[in-house]
């Protein structure tokens, strides 16, 4: 995407839509902590009202000095000094570590709120365009977020000078408030367009953003980098890094350029009418007391109406290009959660059917699966062969809800497996992904990640024979610290040394983290390809053996670990070419035959 179209994307969104998203915003913030946000506004309206009020007594102090008024300096000057006083004290509060305590109070209420939302959607939504396109810019812009609370006081703290300065205005001339606003608007006018174009938002979701940030990635992640040197493409990644950030620096040094010709002007303009103020007013100063207190009182108001309202416009256009992420957050706050509703999950055997089941992945044209029909009962044993893209990764998502038919149906105990409630099949039938990673945290965590509450506990394996039948207890031993030991390696805190483990490992620990999770029906895609022979051949035949009497699907290009198998499903270009025992689809001599001949005279 172009700069312009990220521009258009993000910074023209409807005042409306950004009105809204920004009511929900302040909402998180208040129901985050009531208190802190009431305290936190208090501090912004007094403090304030504080320095015009202060302005203006002393402005009657120097008057009553001048007119030997004595009896009414004591009043002023207490005035003067416990506004000041206050002044002091809101100012130093306001800007003590409770800044930051409110700023990540928001923060991080705003980001959990976000994420307990996005936690309850519909794992299919998340496969849409628009909602990917969303979560792109949410994670590339949500510490947006963490300004947006300052941006706000800044705001409000503007209005509330502006309305203090518009009383202290009545004490000057009516020349001097018109020269003051005439300078204030014309420098928020400016600033207002300057800061329009937020370069930095435009930027960094552009291309040679991305580019930039895609570099830093690889050149810190030390898998992506050691492969990098392998390849001998470092070269071309500078390459590539450095002309983007040529075109980078250049956009901000035509916006610098641009700032440095509107702040000149500025400078010019406010030293002007700084100048007619002083000399019109300075000269008239030695008239009389009265005049002298107005010289001082249009003085500050120069001071103080033009700081509110250069604060108004830039806190004003800063908030607006905040907005342009929030909107997107918005919009994932707005879809709807996944419903509960439905019926349980049957206690009885469960039988699942597949009538005529086709599935195509959003944005293509080809069908992933066409018309599979099939039957399969509570206590089987599957296994599913086929070449790359057959269509058997698919057919497992299908039947987890991680995906839904494109036609077709699939059928629990004879009713539609979309109206059971989501949340119980996914607990009763369980899928161990392909791509499953371990998160970064301790081991322990890892595993118990997905374990089970109350009525679930059943059908779930115990923490110790999950790690056993996955053959995980070498993993255990071999880790620095046992189950306290923290995989991963940014995550970690600085006092906790990290620990990566290989391949082999990492599945053990993610089958261990299946079991543990368990389920009426386990599925398994590819689980074993990172194992050597004697691991897979161990931990099959303990998975078999604990099985028995629940269902087992998986995916395995080793037919040794195949034959186990009560059926074996045939998955060739989308579609279910064979089924049967081992011996049965050997003496068919189809695809299956085939495929096995081609392995086995590896081992003649």
């Amino acid at each position: 995407m172009s700069e312009t179209n990220v521009e258009k994307e993000l910074l023209n969104v409807p005042w409306r839509e950004k009105w809204r998203a920004y009511k929900n915003f302040l909402r998180i913030i208040w129901r985050a902590n009531p208190s802190l946000a009431a305290f936190r506004f208090a501090m912004l309206f007094f403090g304030a009202f504080l320095q015009p009020i202060e302005v203006y007594a002393f402005s009657l102090f120097i008057s009553a000095i001048a007119t030997g008024k004595s009896e009414r300096a004591p009043s002023l000057i207490a005035i003067v000094a416990i506004t000041y006083g206050l002044r002091v004290l809101i100012n130093n509060i306001t800007y003590s570590k409770i800044d930051g305590w409110f700023s990540r109070n928001a923060g991080l209420a705003t980001q959990l709120h976000i994420f307990g939302h996005i936690s309850r959607l519909d794992p299919e939504q998340l496969l849409k365009e628009d909602v990917r396109r969303d979560l792109d810019f949410v994670r590339e812009d949500l510490w947006r977020l963490n300004n947006l609370p300052n941006h706000t006081e800044w705001f409000v703290r503007s209005c509330f000078k502006i309305v203090g300065a518009i009383g202290l205005a009545f004490a000057a001339p009516f020349w001097v408030t018109l020269v003051v606003l005439f300078h204030a608007v014309l420098e928020a006018v400016i600033l207002g367009y300057e800061s329009k174009k937020d370069i930095w938002i435009s930027t960094w979701n552009s291309l040679d953003g991305r580019r930039v940030e895609y570099a830093r990635y690889i050149f810190l992640s030390g898998d992506d980098f050691r492969e990098i040197r392998l390849l001998g493409a470092a070269h071309r990644f500078i390459r590539n890094m450095r002309e983007s950030c040529v075109r980078i620096i250049a956009r901000f040094r035509t916006a610098a350029l641009q700032s440095f010709g509107n702040r000149v002007f500025l400078s010019f303009v406010h030293a002007g009418a700084y100048a007619i103020v002083i000399v019109v007013l300075g000269s008239r100063a030695f008239s009389g007391p009265e005049a002298l207190a107005t010289l001082y009182v249009s003085v500050n108001l120069f001071g103080l109406m033009g700081e509110a309202l250069g604060g108004l416009s830039s806190s004003v256009s800063r908030i607006s290009a905040d907005l342009g992420i929030l909107t997107r957050v918005n919009h994932l706050l707005e879809l709807p959660v996944e419903s509960e509703k439905g019926i349980a999950i049957p206690k009885g055997p469960m039988i699942v059917e597949f009538k005529n089941v086709s599935y195509r992945y959003p944005g293509t044209e080809a069908h992933a699966l066409k018309n599979i029909s099939l039957t399969f009962r509570e206590g089987e044993h599957i296994a599913i062969v086929g070449e790359n893209g057959a269509g058997k990764s698919t057919f497992l998502r299908l039947l987890s809800g991680l995906d839904r038919p494109t036609s077709g149906e699939i059928l629990l105990n004879g009713a539609s497996l979309g109206s059971y409630k989501r949340s119980e099949w996914r607990r009763a039938f369980h899928l161990m992904l392909q791509g499953a990673k371990l998160y970064q945290d301790f081991l322990r965590e890892n595993l118990l990640y997905g374990a089970p509450q109350t009525k679930w506990k059943k059908i779930a394996f115990p923490l110790e024979q999950s790690v056993h039948i996955a053959g995980a207890e070498s993993v255990i031993r071999e880790v620095p610290s046992g189950y306290e030991t923290f995989l991963g390696d940014w995550a970690a805190p600085p006092d906790v040394i990290p620990h990566r483990v290989s391949g082999g490992q990492q599945q053990k620990l993610l089958i261990a983290r299946t079991l543990v999770h368990g389920g009426r029906i386990v599925g398994f895609d590819e689980p074993t390809s990172a194992m050597d022979a004697l691991a897979e051949s161990g931990f099959f035949e303990r998975l078999h053996e604990s099985m028995a009497g629940r269902g087992l699907i998986f995916i395995s290009h080793r037919f040794s670990t195949v034959r186990r198998a009560n059926r074996i499903l045939v998955f060739h270009e989308g579609r279910m070419s064979e089924e049967g025992t081992h011996d049965e689809l050997v003496a068919l001599g189809g695809k299956y035959s085939k495929l096995y001949a081609e392995q086995a005279k590896w081992y003649a």
